[in-house]
């Protein structure tokens, strides 16, 4: 066979290039065009190929394999073909790092092969002269360290097998008499047949011949080792158990995916060209498998248990059935590391994207409790399952991805919202495959059950996946809020709850600083621990919270732009999806305009001083120990309507810089039995996650004294109302109740609060006060002397005071003129005839005498 000519071109200094390059060196059918301009490369450079394919004589045959993406490479490909007509090019479009056509055969043969091929063609006849081959990388090692004949010693057991494979075929091809006239395929002659009735069965165990003799012991040697080899095919021995029957028929199996050639001898065995895939029978009689052997090992092994042949679940049993490897478990053993990931059954449960809020876990404390959990996931016993259980999952995520990250291992995220979508019979089978995917991997498996809403038929799905898991033996970590219900999923299984919580408060802080700090912003230690209390926003919440900062621009009218633009970022994140039953109300009142006793405004400080170092209190001091339930700061304001109650509950809530959510009344309590509890738990729900306070007025209305029970109404009114007081002391967070009459409420809800503010109705002083700020200085002409008589005069609450100015302004701007005491003492007498009250008369001359 004469040798053609080669060049190997690649666009950038490559080493797989140069891999090519000594492989074609390597063959005597090819002659390689090295360069001559580089002493140290094999390769041509692009600048040389015109010149050494001008001096290549005419009549030899030349090809051109060139190394690069198809974008770097058309263009060069096709202004070369101009000049030779009997010139062939090969692009090869490398992907990563490690070519993996390498691995199945370090040689390149089957590339170079397929090269001498299309030559070969062109030669004879014309035809198309361009091939496009993509080389699949491994990313188990650096591009600079691996070369092609290095594969050998990282996946010897690999190239044992496929050494095995092929003498095995090859032995078996050339035992096939063709004397008779047979064209396999197509025909059998009546010869053959009766020489197939004298020859005795299993006749390849008893005649083999030395090259096959020397594959059998290769492998034998390879399969001793297996234990101590991270190979694909040793860690599918080690975990599937397979002795060397069972790993042979793996193996074996697994060949129509390493060689078309194989597919050809399967067809050609099987006497039917158009077989590329071995049945039971053939490949049971190349191993020369007894019918009890069969039987072991495929209705009662490891191979049926651990799905290692598609459509297989149960037992195959025909001889004639096509036995195919599951694809993907094919694709993973040939190291496509990502391969058992994008198996639908499998995909569909899980979270393939990272979790949030690892970014902001940077403590040195965070990083080794990180690696820790990780650590005690994987290195558990083998039926050891791991309870990640708290309140705050989105921390047990953080932690698992910073540990995965730490560990250089990728976590296997299992979403069981997911798991009712699928059919109940697959179930089964979906936890199989995912736990052969955890125990072939070695990467840790966790199961996501938080969103689990815990109905029947949700539960029976989560114990059978639960049960199938745990006969794999994989392990697993859970992260739940209830470890009692996951203990009942878990059945007999045995199980490790992490006690400790996942972050302590001072982490938490430390990641609000660092969410500030990647969006612009500066955060002292103390106003950190203030916005962990003021929007208590999950890890990847305060993840999401910075992203969304970042995104937008400063407002420079503003004190601390930077700041200012986090902490909106914080308020939106932490308000989203507040429910329908609630309002939301912007304070817009601060707590200097609330004019009150002075004994009264100090108990607001107060309140303000609760709910801003609460964390340090209950948690830095341990108080948090001391109250299981009660850590709500729940307060009443009672008074008469118009005293200042909702305008003090905007000036807490500005102060402490959170918003109001105001619950309706009418929107919360429901006619149908049960749906009033639900709809109070869902606005408590709320108000907690959004870090707002809960405005509730007229809480008499539904903290009202439970009366005695004399029908079927009664009875729920009062559970309604001990399940509100129960709520209420769970609650964690402001509570601002309003009533005008105090008298009305629970004795048992009132030693709940924890402050009680009357507002009393304003004295004369507290009253020009008021009168001041309702009139802006902007918009009136009135003089002290008319605020004082005002004062004296206009016994009315603030809330009358409020009214009377607003309609004064618009009488005011009726008639283009500033607000005066004629305008003001109009607006009383309207309002007092509202009210019912007589008129009050204003001494109109006196005060303009003495402005």
């Amino acid at each position: 066979m004469s040798s053609i000519n080669v060049l190997v071109v690649s666009t950038s200094r490559d080493v797989k290039a140069e891999a090519i390059a000594r492989s074609v060196a390597a063959r005597r059918d090819m002659n390689l065009i090295e360069s001559s301009s580089d002493a140290e490369s094999r390769c041509v450079p692009v600048e040389e190929v015109d010149t050494n394919l001008e001096s290549i004589d005419p009549g030899a045959r030349c090809a051109l394999v060139l190394v690069g993406t198809p974008a770097e490479t058309n263009e060069l490909a096709q202004r070369w073909l101009a000049l030779r007509d009997d010139l062939v090019v090969m692009h090869v479009d490398v992907v990563d790092d490690i070519v993996q056509i390498g691995l199945r055969n370090p040689g390149l043969d089957a590339l170079l092969n397929s090269l001498r091929e299309l030559v070969d063609a062109v030669g004879s006849q014309k035809r198309e002269r361009v091939v496009s081959i993509q080389l699949r990388s491994i990313k188990s090692a650096p591009e600079d360290t691996i070369q092609p004949s290095e594969v050998s010693t990282q996946r010897h057991l690999l190239e044992a097998s496929i050494e095995w494979v092929h003498s095995l075929l090859r032995d078996t091809i050339e035992r096939v008499s063709d004397e008779n006239g047979d064209v396999h395929g197509l025909s059998v002659t009546r010869a053959t047949l009766l020489q197939s009735f004298d020859a005795p069965a299993g006749h390849r165990l008893n005649n083999q011949e030395p090259r096959l003799l020397d594959a059998e012991a290769a492998l034998d040697d390879g399969l001793a080792t297996a234990d101590t080899n991270a190979e694909p095919l040793a860690v599918a021995a080690r975990v599937f158990q397979l002795g060397p029957l069972g790993f042979r028929m793996m193996v074996l199996t697994l060949a129509p995916e390493l060689d078309l050639r194989y597919q050809r001898c399967i067809g050609f065995l099987l006497d039917d060209m158009s077989r590329r895939v071995g049945t039971i029978g053939l490949y049971s009689s190349l191993l020369g498998m007894t019918a009890r052997e069969r039987s072991e090992l495929f209705n009662d092994g490891s191979l049926a248990q651990w799905l290692v042949f598609e459509g297989y679940a149960g037992r195959p049993t025909a001889a004639d059935e096509p036995l195919r490897l599951d694809p993907f478990l094919a694709q993973w053993l040939l190291s496509e590391s990502s391969a058992l990931e994008n198996d639908p059954r499998v995909r569909r449960t899980l979270q393939l994207a990272p979790w949030s809020g690892a970014s902001l876990l940077r403590g040195e404390d965070e990083l080794a409790r990180a690696a820790q959990l990780i650590d005690k996931i994987q290195n558990s016993d083998a039926t050891q399952w791991v309870l990640l259980d708290g309140d705050d999952s989105a921390e047990w995520r953080a932690l698992l991805e910073l540990g995965a990250l730490t560990n250089d291992v990728k976590p296997i995220r299992v979403d069981a919202m997911r798991l009712p979508s699928i059919d109940v019979i697959e179930i089964e089978e979906c936890a199989q495959r995912i736990g052969r995917m955890a125990r072939l991997t070695g990467d840790p498996l966790v199961i996501d059950v938080t969103k689990a809403d815990g109905t029947e038929a949700q539960t029976d799905t989560l114990r059978l996946f639960f049960a199938t898991l745990d006969r794999t033996g994989c392990k697993a970590a859970v992260i739940c809020r209830d470890e009692a219900r996951i203990a009942q999923l878990l059945g007999t299984a045995s199980y490790k709850l992490e006690g400790e919580p996942a972050l302590p408060m001072a982490a938490r802080v430390a990641a609000m600083h660092v969410a500030a700090t990647e969006a612009g912003a500066y955060l002292s230690r103390g106003s950190a621990e203030a916005l962990v209390g003021q929007f208590p926003l999950h890890l990847d919440g305060l993840e999401h919270a910075m992203r969304l900062a970042c995104s937008r621009q400063k407002e420079y009218g503003i004190n601390d732009p930077s700041l200012a633009r986090f902490a909106t970022a914080c308020k939106e994140l932490a308000s989203e999806g507040i429910s329908h039953l609630i309002d939301r109300v912007e304070p817009i009142f601060s707590l200097d305009e609330v004019v009150l006793p002075p004994d009264r405004k100090q108990q607001l400080n107060e309140i303000v001083d609760n709910v801003r170092l609460a964390p340090r209190v209950l948690d830095g001091w341990k108080f948090r120990r001391q109250l299981p339930y009660g850590r709500s700061v729940a307060v009443l304001f009672s008074g008469s309507s118009g005293t200042g109650k909702t305008m003090a509950a905007m000036g807490v809530a500005q102060c402490l810089g959170i918003q109001l959510l105001r619950l309706d009344l009418s929107r919360v309590v429901s006619k149908y039995i049960g749906d009033t509890e639900k709809n109070i738990d869902r606005v408590f729900t709320d108000a907690q996650r959004s870090g707002a306070a809960i405005l509730i007025d007229e809480a008499d209305a539904l903290f009202g004294k439970r009366s005695e029970v004399k029908d079927a109404h009664d009875r729920y009114a009062n559970i309604e109302v001990a399940y509100l007081l129960q709520r209420m002391e769970a609650y964690d967070g402001l509570a601002i109740l309003t009533s005008n009459m105090k008298k009305n409420l629970d004795p048992a809800f009132m030693r709940r609060l924890r402050f009680i503010v009357d507002f009393p109705r304003p004295d004369i002083e507290a009253r020009e006060k008021i009168w001041r700020q309702c009139l802006p200085e902007e918009s009136h002409q009135l003089t002290d002397v008319d605020f004082r008589q005002l004062a004296r005069r206009v016994d009315l609450t603030g809330g009358q005071i409020r009214q009377i100015t607003l309609r004064a302004a618009f009488i005011a701007v009726a008639a283009d003129e500033l607000i005066s005491i004629e305008h003001v003492a109009h607006a009383t007498r309207g309002e007092l005839g509202k009210l019912g009250m007589p008129p009050i008369e204003l001494d109109l001359t006196g005060t303009r005498r003495a402005a």
